[in-house]
């Protein structure tokens, strides 16, 4: 027989969970993941300031940002590993407290060569934040709530990153000169406060103890188990489950619009459009608004619509909307759109789509990985995501002198929507069956 607690009633339900602290968690891992968004938009847009200051080249942006999502694309799975191997909370304090200590140094470079190390050490501890978060948070909230969750999680996160931009703008407006160093040195004294609510407001919860397949498993039971579930073979295993495996190739694609968006539409509006760079931070802030808008609202409607009518709804909803995101992504890039109003309002519809998306695949990802992997399992998507905007970035600086700013943004943006549109049919055929294989492996684990 299991060694569990089995309810008497016919209708199964989940014991008590110590699930109480999960709103204070995702306002503190909030906290931790605006340093994430934050770090890579004091390069993306104060890059004008930073290139009169270090003498850049236009195509130093594409090269920057490939070589800090390449650094990511191993960083990220060796944090996944550590977080799931030790706690995730002592992991995530620790690169937390990495990112601030980089961003402060960053902001005393004087040579280019420096500068470029230390903001790669930055961007180290950064890139840890978001597996570890989602990680923590799917044992929080079961399947039917996820979405919600990661949605509130990231709305929040970059509630905080619009007082930032804001910052930025006022920052290269009127202090051009050293504007870029004081937003370094705000982010990294930021984080030093993030590491230390980290370490002693955070609870971890017991991995797991939102599984269906557990409900009535004691958390005794659970804790035992899950302690001694992990090993490297079953954390390398996690690139071979097919919808791991369909959302890397996805992501990978999908990062040619979100990179186009995120870290080059400062500089195309500045040089493309001939708007201002305090403006162009502000068309950004609206997309930054799209970002919150999208993630809250894409978890509310995914997880309402996976209620009514199922799993595979939550993922349609998802496919609509990336067409979608493929005629904004046209119309902010190929189209002049005149007073600044318009593009605020395309920016801030773009942005929507993006984080839309992100909210509905992220739960259909976190329904597919095994509890004690789980942070292995988002920190793959990362590495997918850090590949995607490498390929974006280096494909970018490769043509940008050639065919110009205008169409090597426009180009990279629609193409790669276009190709992620026609990928995500993939999901259809594997999230179903890898969500019901893990959680027969977890019932299997507790007889």
């Amino acid at each position: 027989m299991a060694e569990s607690t089995v309810l008497s009633d016919s209708t199964p339900k989940v014991l008590p969970r110590n699930t109480k602290n999960g709103k204070r968690a995702m306002r503190i891992m909030s906290f931790a993941q605006f340093f994430d968004f934050t770090e890579a938009q004091i390069l993306n847009s104060m890059f004008p300031s930073i290139q009169n200051a270090m003498k850049l080249a236009d195509s130093s942006l594409g090269y920057l940002t490939a070589v800090k999502r390449g650094v990511e694309t191993v960083s990220v799975f060796l944090w996944g590993m550590l977080a799931d191997r030790f706690s995730r909370k002592k992991v995530l304090a620790a690169s937390t407290l990495l990112a601030s200590i980089g961003a402060i140094i960053t902001g005393c470079s004087q040579q280019y060569a420096f500068f470029f190390v230390v903001t790669m050490i930055a961007n180290v501890g950064a890139c840890a934040m978001e597996g570890q978060t989602n990680s923590v948070l799917s044992d929080y909230y079961p399947v039917s709530e996820r979405g919600k969750a990661f949605g509130l999680l990231r709305g929040l996160a970059y509630s905080g990153l619009i007082f930032a931009l804001i910052s930025f703008s006022l920052l290269s407006d009127h202090a051009p000169a050293i504007g870029w160093r004081i937003a370094y040195w705000g982010f990294g004294v930021l984080g030093i406060i993030a590491t230390l609510t980290i370490w002693f407001r955070l609870e971890e919860p017991t991995r797991g103890q939102t599984e269906e397949a557990l409900a009535d498993v004691s958390l005794d039971v659970i804790t035992k188990k899950e302690s001694q579930a992990f090993s490297f073979r079953v954390a390398i295993n996690q690139f071979r489950v097919p919808t791991v495996a369909v959302d890397c190739v996805n992501l990978i694609l999908l990062g040619f619009p979100k990179i186009m968006l995120v870290n080059f539409s400062v500089t195309f509006f500045v040089m493309a459009r001939g708007i201002r760079e305090g403006q162009a931070i502000l068309i950004s802030l609206l997309g930054l608004i799209g970002f919150i808008t999208g993630s809250i609202i894409g978890g509310i409607v995914g997880d309402r619509m996976s209620r009514l009518f199922g799993e595979k709804m939550r993922l349609v909803t998802g496919h609509v909307v990336l067409a979608v995101l493929v005629v904004m992504s046209y119309l902010i890039f190929g189209v002049p759109l005149g007073p600044i109003g318009i593009y605020m309002l395309v920016a801030f519809f773009t942005a929507f789509c993006l984080e839309f998306m992100y909210s509905i695949t992220r739960v259909v990802v976190s329904a597919a990985l095994l509890p004690e992997v789980r942070t292995v399992g988002f920190s793959i998507g990362r590495m997918a995501d850090s590949i995607g905007s490498v390929l974006a970035s280096l494909i970018y600086a490769i043509v940008v002198a050639s065919v110009g700013i205008s169409n090597s943004v426009l180009w990279l943006s629609v193409g790669g929507g276009v190709l992620a549109f026609f990928m995500y049919f993939a999901y259809y055929l594997t999230f179903a069956r890898d969500a019901k294989r893990m959680q027969q492996q977890l019932a299997e684990r507790m007889t």
